[in-house]
């Protein structure tokens, strides 16, 4: 696998560059050598890895309650390819909001469509608010906001960021 070098910069998630990079905290951290995913130094050089080969897999937002062989049962595939595809070390550790790619082998039992007739209203962060605020506040469940808006850390949150509410 190939890697391409990237300097941490102030403000930057691990979720953030491995989005960037279509690949997972997991993968970064592993090639990293890095133990506290949540903690990243600013200027730190990073070999993200990144791969050559056509992409061989579709996406799946990870939903409050989903485990890896629920994910893996819906989808026809195994823990394990599920695990080696997305880099994941422990698969009892995975969290709603999180992406993860599912082979394009794989066939779906059960995949949840989202309806054109949802209506979503968006929502700017203001100064001392918080996620589980906002929720109670739109009368909204915390995991619906955090899987809406594809959070890796619904702790951070920061004003004039614009949060997705489901109407």
């Amino acid at each position: 696998m190939d890697t391409v070098i990237y300097v941490v910069q102030q403000g930057d998630t691990l979720c953030d560059i491995a989005k960037k990079y279509n690949t997972t905290v997991n993968m970064i951290a592993r090639y990293n050598g890095i133990i506290d995913t949540e903690m990243l130094e600013i200027d730190r050089v990073l070999r993200i890895p990144v791969s050559t080969v056509p992409q061989m897999h579709k996406e799946y937002t990870i939903q409050s309650g989903d485990t890896l062989s629920k994910i893996a049962e819906r989808f026809g595939t195994t823990v394990d390819e599920l695990a080696r595809l997305n880099g994941i070390i422990n698969p009892d550790e995975i969290w709603a909001g999180n992406v993860i790619k599912i082979p394009l082998s794989a066939m779906p039992v059960a995949i949840p469509e989202v309806r054109e007739k949802d209506r979503k209203i968006k929502y700017i962060v203001q100064e001392g608010d918080t996620l589980w605020k906002i929720a109670r506040r739109f009368n909204v469940s915390l995991a619906e906001l955090i899987n809406l808006n594809r959070l890796c850390n619904p702790d951070l949150i920061y004003p004039d960021q614009v949060i997705i509410i489901p109407e």
